[in-house]
């Protein structure tokens, strides 16, 4: 006999369906949070975020369309959360801490009190315990490691956010392998996920700059790309006379690379950070705990990004984050160190002067020799990377003393190639105009001929204005003037215009070349990344007529 269907029935059915559903929905977030580390790490990111976002939009709401009033409440707000957002990413790592970095230099899209926060952000962490390393190592080479390897060492040379190398002795030889851990992939896409939804709530303006990041770091995913990187790098250096038994990169081992290893061979000699570290010590200068790449990040952020910020780069009060284009609210003790130079002896005697006077007496006090050497590693170090963006297949935009080795002989090994980049003609030949007339000296002729180069690489800004256009390339590649130590100096061409679009290969060359001059200046060299790139600008044009028409 039928059962009659009553109100009732319909009820308690629909109740025991959503408690089911609700129960097993239940479960499976429970089983995913678990399981899914990409999963857990989106729960936790939205669960600090969602909470800021909402907030946004009340006050968006509250301004009623009155675009002054829902400025004024974000510039609040920005102050507010700007200390909380960085929390999350120091939290949560990862992809997190690679774009805050990148946004922590980008004024056209990110708030000034965001900018400032995410400048004492440090790219550091922990070593994995070994056993999911000797996993992947046995899952991605086909043995286990006792066959493979003579030896191995459990104690990791040197860890990064998503891999770690390990010393290893292969058939008799001394070796290094680099091994991703096995959720990084799916980790930082549900990192970029999460970013990629935040600025479409928030900052639409945003996510092109965030595609480009995006596309950059996703290649340190690609082990098979950084091997090739690293096979064309030793390959290009190995037939340069210019550098032979002078630069070094490892030679591959195609044994040793598959899936997410990479096998090279073993560089011996100390990083190039602990020769700088005590560089420093010696001057009275304390980098802390943290390494040497992220204090030259920290100064990098905090010296010239920050003195732009102060003369009002972006002279609206949504971007800079001040009405006005006020300076930053940031602590003057925190700005970078040789950016606190002494300015009357630097308006007396000139920058240089002050510079050779530091070096001289510096010298003197550790005997000359060990400094000499630096130098003279650093200015070689500058010509390799004129040479890579030049005339080797790809270019290393990550120079960083942690990746550069001293070698017993003497010679300079460089490591790590996940952050390269492959330029077309177009891009080389645009690159190499801009250096060319970065070194010219400054005329109102030269000004605008570096205006129009820097335009033609790809750079836009709000206005076009020609004296901004003509000062931007000046502060990323030449050597630093007196003149800019005094913000006021700046500040009124730099308050005209703003960048709003800048291709991420003229980001990554100006990355290459602020790195490298931050680590001459901590030898008291203040060098011009333009005059050393320019002869290998000059010479990869008259080899490529056509591209520098």
């Amino acid at each position: 006999m039928a059962r009659k269907l009553t109100l009732s029935t319909v009820r308690r059915a629909v109740g025991y369906t959503t408690g089911a559903g609700a129960a097993g929905g239940a479960v499976t977030f429970a089983y995913l949070y678990q399981t899914e580390p990409g999963f857990e790490r989106s729960v936790r990111f939205w669960g600090r975020t969602a909470p800021i976002v909402a907030h946004y939009f009340l006050e968006r709401a509250l301004s009623r369309g009155d675009d002054i009033d829902r400025e004024a409440r974000y510039l609040r707000l920005h102050d507010r959360y700007a200390p909380a957002a960085r929390e999350v990413v120091e939290e949560l790592r990862g992809m997190f801490v690679k774009v805050a970095q990148v946004m922590s230099v980008r004024p056209e899209v990110v708030p000034l009190a965001y900018r400032t926060e995410f400048r004492k952000l440090q790219d550091k962490a922990p070593p994995v315990r070994w056993e999911p390393i000797r996993e992947a190592l046995e899952r991605d080479l086909g043995a286990p490691v006792g066959k493979i390897f003579d030896e191995i060492d459990e104690v990791p040379l040197g860890a990064a956010s998503i891999g770690q190398a390990h010393h290893v002795i292969w058939k008799g030889r001394e070796a290094v392998v680099k091994v991703q851990y096995p959720d990084s992939a799916s980790m930082l896409w549900a990192d970029f996920r999460c970013l990629q939804g935040l600025l479409w709530l928030v900052s639409p303006d945003a996510l092109p700059m965030l595609s480009q990041v995006w596309e950059q770091f996703a290649t340190e995913l690609d082990y098979a790309a950084e091997a090739l990187n690293l096979r064309d790098l030793h390959v290009a250096f190995e037939a340069a006379p210019e550098f032979a038994g002078r630069i070094c990169v490892p030679e591959p081992i195609p044994e040793l690379t598959s899936g997410n290893v990479i096998g090279m061979g073993y560089l011996p000699g100390p990083k190039l950070e602990t020769a700088l570290r005590a560089r420093l010590e010696a001057l009275g200068v304390d980098v802390g705990s943290q390494s040497m790449g992220d204090w030259l990040a920290s100064q990098q952020r905090h010296g010239l990004a920050a003195e732009m910020d102060g003369a009002g780069q972006d002279a609206s009060a949504s971007s800079a984050g001040r009405p006005g284009g006020e300076a930053s609210s940031e602590e003057p003790g925190r700005a970078s160190w040789w950016w606190r130079l002494g300015r009357s002896a630097v308006r007396l005697l000139g920058l240089d002067l002050v510079l050779w006077l530091a070096r001289s007496a510096s010298d003197l006090k550790s005997s000359g020799g060990p400094n000499g050497e630096l130098r003279s590693t650093l200015r070689l170090l500058l010509d390799a990377h004129g040479y890579q963006l030049f005339f080797c297949p790809l270019f290393n935009a990550d120079p960083h003393p942690g990746n550069i080795l001293m070698l017993p002989d003497g010679r300079i090994g460089l490591i790590d190639f996940g952050q390269c980049r492959r330029l077309v003609t177009e891009e080389k030949a645009g690159l190499a105009r801009l250096i060319l007339a970065i070194a010219r000296p400054p005329s109102p002729d030269a000004d605008e001929q570096l205006a129009a180069a820097f335009e033609a690489t790809g750079v836009r800004t709000k206005h076009g204005d020609r004296q901004y256009l003509a000062l931007l390339p000046r502060l990323m590649f030449s050597r630093v003037q007196a003149e800019w130590l005094e913000t006021g100096n700046l500040k009124e061409v730099l308050l005209r215009d703003r960048v709003v679009e800048m291709p991420i290969h003229v980001v990554m060359a100006y990355r290459t070349a602020v790195l490298l001059r931050g680590l001459c200046l901590v030898l008291q060299e203040n060098v011009s990344v333009a005059e050393t790139w320019g002869p290998w600008a000059q010479k990869w044009l008259h080899e490529n007529p056509i591209a520098g028409v």
